[in-house]
This record gives C-alpha cells, structure tokens and sequence, in this order.
C-alpha cells in the first residue's frame, strides 16, 4: 500500500511538472537545453544545473515517452550532481518520437523539480519525383531560449559526408518545419539531418532519414540572348547561363530544309554562353534553337528559337542606289532598331544609317567600288545585338556620254526640217530625243525622237514646223537606258531667207547670219529656180556677215513665169573641232514679178515687118493658155494654145483679107489668178 501510494503521488507529481511545462512556467531556470539522436536511435539529453543546489542533490531521474501526453517512463538515474548528460540506447529515435524531462530530487525532501518537456528532433523525408521533402519539429514550443533561431539542414551525399545545404529560422516557421530538396543526383541514396546549436555548447540533432532518389526532372530550357553571323559567314550564337544548377550541357540545334531541328554540337559546361559554328548562313536565314542536358541525361524542351538576319542587296541604276532588303529580327521583346553597316573596297565598317524598317537604300555611291553591308539589330537597351550575313556589290554606273554636236540644221521643205548630229556611240543610251523652240532661251519642247543604234551619225527630222514663217532652235539630247536626259548638244537654228519682189524686175533676199558652227560660216551660196527648174550652180557667193543681202536682177528672164524661188546654202568654215565640214539650206521663197503682156495694135504680112501677130508676154505663166482671134461677123480665124505661136494673117489656109480683127487673150499668173486681154489688130496688105 505504501508503494501503491507513492506511486500515485509520483504520478501527481509527474502531471504537475507537465502542466507547468504547458503554461511555460520554470522553476529555478532548470532546462533541458539540447536533445541528440545518434546513429543507433539512442537518445542523449543535456540539461543544465541553474538554480539547483548541489548540497540537497540525492539524484535526477529522466523520464521518456513517444507521446507528448504520456505515459512517461524513468530510463535513467543519474547520482552525480555535475553529471548533467544522459543517453537513452533504447529509445530507438530513428523511427519513433520521443519526448523527454528530468526531474530533481533533493535529499532533504523539498518537491521534486521538473524541467519542461522536450521532443527529439523527428525528421521525416518523403520523396517525391526528383525532390525530397523535409518535414521536422522543434524541440520545444515556443523553442529554448538558448537555442539558436536556425535549425540547419544537412544533406549527406556521398556516403559519410554530410553537408549544410541551408537553414530554417524558426522563429518565422510553421511549428512542423519543411523543406524541399531539389535532387540533382542521377541514381543514389540521399540521406539528410537537422541540427540546431545552443549557446552553451550542445547541439540538438535529429534522427537520419533518407531514401533512393533518381533525378528524372527536366532542367529548365535555355534561353538564348542572340544569333548572329560572324565575318566568316557562319553562325554565331549566345545564351544567358542555365538555371538549373545541374545544367551540363547546351545542345545547339539548326532547323533543316524540312523543318525539323538537327543537333550541331553539345557546349559542356553551364557557364558556357555562346559557340561559334561552322553553319553557313550567307545564301539563306539559319533558325537555331537550344536545349539542355543534366548530369542524369534529363533534356529540357526546346527553347524559342532565333533565326539569323538574311540580307540582300540589289542595284537599282537608274536611282543610283544599292537597295538592302533584310528579314527581322523578331525574338526580342520589343522590336530593334537596325543599324546599316558599310565597308567599301575592304576598309573599315562605318554606319550610313539606322532605320527600325527591314529596307534601306544607300546613295552614297561610287561606280566601280566594292561596297560590303551587314544590318546589325540592337535592341531598345542596346545591350544584345544581331548581326546579318555580309552581302557584297560592285555598283557599276554607264560612262555618260563625251559630246552630242548638231552638224547642221538644214530645211528639207515647206514643214520640215532635218537636223544631223553627231553623238557619243559608245555611251549606254536608248536614244536621243529633238528639242524645238522658237526662242535660244527656250523653252524647249520635244518634236521628235530617234532609237539609239550605235551609230554614231544620226539624223532627225521635224515634220511640224513652217519654215517661211520664222527660224527654228534645236538640241539634241542624250536619253540613257532610265528615260533620262542626260546630255544636251549645242544650240543650233535653222536659217529664215525672206524676200521683196520690186517692179525694176529686181528681187531682194535677206537672211539671217547662222552662227552656230564653231569656226562660223565661210560664205553663201544662192541658188535660184525659174519656170521650176533649178540651176545647180548657184548663181551668186555672198561672203560671211551679220546681215546678209543680194539683190537679184530677172530683166533676163523677161519671158519666164514670173516666179523666182531662192535658196540660201551655208557652208562652213575650215576648222572644225570634229572635222567636219558642212552646209546648210534655208527655206526655199518664190518672189513674183508682176506679168507684162504687150500686144501690136497692127500687122503686114508680107511687108518684112511685123509680119505675124501675136502678144509678147513678160513674167506670164503661160499653163492654160489662149489666144484667138475673130473677124467682124465674130467668126474665129485663128485659135492657139502655144504660147510661142503668132497668127500669120491667114485663115483656111487662105489670106484673110485685110481689115479689123478682134482678138482674145487668156492666161494665168503664177498666183493661179486669171489674165484675159481683148482688143482689136489692124491687117494691113
């Protein structure tokens, strides 16, 4: 019975302290301060000695349990006051919980005292995937004051060596403390345990717990910072560092003619960040892509890929500009802005411009150089850049033509004029075009036009003008194969001859100088038509002047039509720059001389005077031409149309008797207008 009610109050006893423990009420500052788990499950304890007097010490006893709420039961005594250690071998702590407290018995009989109650740290690890999930619990709650605030996570691999792979503040955890380990170890035994120090020098440690992980979670996919071409012509291409720490290697991919993607190398190593290929990229844009590969073989998925700028340049000549067509670089948040670079005849690269377009047309040209570009994209921060394939050009711009020269400007009839030129052959050109103006200061229009042939003697005819009215000024201009006018000849005119037709049966010629041969005019020839013939020798020279003048007299030529046409001829003077020597036709004027007709008033056949009758007629086209005569009763007795036949005074072949006799003369004048005569004529016998 007396054991039987010791037992009961010891019980008592036992909840009191608990209770105490709960509310966080201490008694002398007596404190359990770390629990360790060793390798076998045994459990060691440590406490401290505060407040407790050694000379009352009889023993401590320390009480076990797997449960917070008990039973607890005595594993130890400990009979020396300074001993303050306890290790319980039984408590098999690597699979079970265990709570612990000491009690102080002293020997004069004053209450036991009770430290609070503590729990071995119980480290649970669960796997899951390639992680491993920690799960633990504090020693006590709130924790022991001299406890520090961090419970510190060791990972053991290899075998036997563990290391600090990070720590828990308690102070800020769930009262059940967690953490996930990322495994990066391909296929092996992981083991992990928890520790905590305390500021008098013991450390609580948790039980080892662990299992077989296998790493099988991809690591994250790369992503590259840029492709690029480098002077070779090959592919170059960047990434930013991986962020998976058990990234081992970069595989750089290219997408092939049938879309799929084609390993180009593996990059060892996770600081590697770019690899220069030996891919060609000058003919076609080349698409690359990245992934990467672990220590365990895991690949990422592929990342997004980036294609190489393709650049293309082409001639345009008749703007003189090389134009540069790109494809875009689009991989980047925000759109680039390009800059266009240029290397001419194999100097230094310098940029001629920038643009956020994928076009561009460079005019600062030189024929015959050899102009290399690359479009380098830059991005808005200007810290990533793209640059494109070299393209390469040699613009080549059609010598212009030397010289273009009128020869002559000649007049070929009343509306049209020919102009010969001589021009530059060997010139690129599709043509040459006329221009015509009434005025040397122009303006010019075009009147005709005449295809290039390689000739280089051309001659252009204008159909469109009145040459009697007023000279003419013309150009020759040069037309390149773009349709522009690209050289302009000389001024030159056509020469205006005008005239006045005077009744002392002279006429007058006036022309203008022409001026427009180099060495000018040597002299003129004049050149004369009567009754439509025109005589090849010119029937006077005049020499060169500012006004030029002759006179021409046409008593000699009484009996012709009356019309006079002049030409002017010019020809030119010795010294010509392109040796030539030339001649050139005015316009062609017909002056008038008024008609004279004189008519007998009488006649003797046979009186060896005046024997035949008939009119005499002066500057009278004689085309149409009558001439009759009647007797008094009004009979004819004579009809003609020969301008050069005169009535003998017979009449049927017999004589006509002597008398009066009417007569009637028609003609027409030049200008097609009617003359007609009547009169009478005495027959004398």
């Amino acid at each position: 019975m007396r054991n039987l009610s010791r037992m009961r109050r010891l019980k008592v006893i036992v909840f009191i302290g608990f209770l105490l423990n709960f509310i966080g009420f201490e008694a002398h500052c007596f404190s359990i301060h770390c629990v360790s788990v060793g390798a076998n499950g045994g459990v060691t304890i440590t406490w401290d000695k505060n407040g407790l007097q050694g000379a009352f010490f009889q023993k401590y006893y320390v009480y076990h349990s797997t449960v917070s709420s008990g039973p607890y039961s005595p594993v130890d005594s400990i009979f020396v006051f300074n001993n303050t250690t306890s290790t319980d071998n039984a408590a098999a702590a690597s699979n079970n919980l265990a709570f612990y407290y000491v009690v102080f018995k002293s020997n004069n009989g004053d209450p036991d005292l009770y430290t609070d109650t503590v729990q071995a740290i119980f480290l649970n690890v669960i796997p899951n995937g390639s992680s491993a999930n920690l799960s633990w619990n504090s020693t006590h709650s709130p924790p022991i004051t001299t406890n520090y605030s961090y419970y510190k996570i060791y990972r053991e691999y290899p075998a036997g060596i563990f290391t600090l792979i990070d720590s828990i503040n308690v102070n800020t955890a769930p009262a059940t403390m967690s953490f996930i380990d990322v495994i990066s170890i391909c296929s092996d035994t992981v083991k992990y345990k928890i520790e905590v120090g305390d500021s008098t020098g013991c450390k609580s440690v948790s039980n080892i717990d662990g299992d077989h992980f296998s790493d099988q979670t991809a690591p994250d996919p790369p992503v590259i910072d840029s492709v690029s071409v480098d002077a070779n012509g090959n592919v170059v291409v960047a990434w930013f560092e991986g962020t998976s720490p058990d990234t081992k290697i970069y595989q750089v991919q290219y997408k092939d003619i049938n879309g799929y993607f084609q390993p180009v190398t593996d990059v060892i190593g996770i600081h590697s960040t770019n690899y220069s290929t030996v891919l060609p990229a000058t003919a076609q844009m080349q698409t690359i892509d990245l992934v990467t590969i672990d220590s365990c073989a895991n690949q990422s998925a592929q990342c997004p890929p980036h294609s190489t700028i393709f650049l293309q340049t082409g001639f345009e000549l008749c703007a003189h500009a090389i134009n540069l067509n790109w494809t875009p670089y689009s991989f980047w948040s925000l759109p680039p802005t390009y800059e266009i670079l240029v290397s001419v005849n194999g100097g230094a690269e310098s940029v001629v411009g920038t643009t956020t377009n994928t076009f561009f047309s460079d005019t600062g040209l030189i024929s015959g150089s050899t102009f290399c570009y690359r479009v380098r994209a830059m991005d808005v921060g200007r810290t990533r850049t793209s640059t494109s394939n070299k393209s390469c050009i040699v613009p080549n711009f059609p010598p212009p033509p030397t010289f273009s020269y009128i020869r002559k400007v000649t007049v070929t009839g009343p509306n049209s004029i020919k102009v010969d030129g001589y021009v530059d052959a060997a010139a690129a050109v599709i043509g040459y075009e006329l221009l015509r103006s009434g005025s040397p200061a122009g303006p010019f229009v075009s009147v005709a036009s005449l295809p290039a042939d390689g000739n280089p003697y051309i001659s252009i005819s204008d159909f469109s003008v009145n040459t009697s009215a007023q000279a003419y000024y013309y150009k020759l201009t040069t037309i390149d194969s773009c349709g522009l006018q690209v050289y302009d000849s000389q001024i030159s005119k056509s020469i205006l001859l005008t005239g006045t037709s005077h009744s002392d049966y002279t006429n007058t010629l006036i022309w203008d100088d022409f001026l427009e041969w180099p060495t000018g005019v040597d002299y003129y020839n004049i050149y004369r038509s009567v009754n439509g013939f025109r005589d090849p020798v010119p029937i006077a020279t005049v020499i060169n002047g500012n006004l030029q003048l002759y006179t021409d007299t046409v008593i000699d030529d009484f009996y012709s039509d009356g019309e006079f046409c002049y030409t002017i001829e010019a020809i030119e003077a010795q010294g010509n720059p392109y040796f030539f020597l030339d001649s050139s036709l005015s316009n062609e004027i017909c002056l008038r001389q008024d008609p004279v007709i004189f008519i007998p008033n009488a006649f003797h056949p046979g009186g060896n005077l005046n024997e035949s009758f008939g009119p005499y007629n002066g500057f009278v086209d004689t085309k149409d031409y009558s001439f009759d005569i009647f007797n008094r009763w009004g009979e004819n007795v004579y009809s003609t149309n020969n301008p050069n036949a005169r009535w003998d005074g017979t009449s049927h072949q017999a004589l006509s008797p002597e008398g009066v006799y009417i007569y009637q003369i028609k003609a027409k004048k030049v200008d097609g207008s009617e003359i007609k005569k009547v009169g009478a004529v005495t027959l004398i016998r």
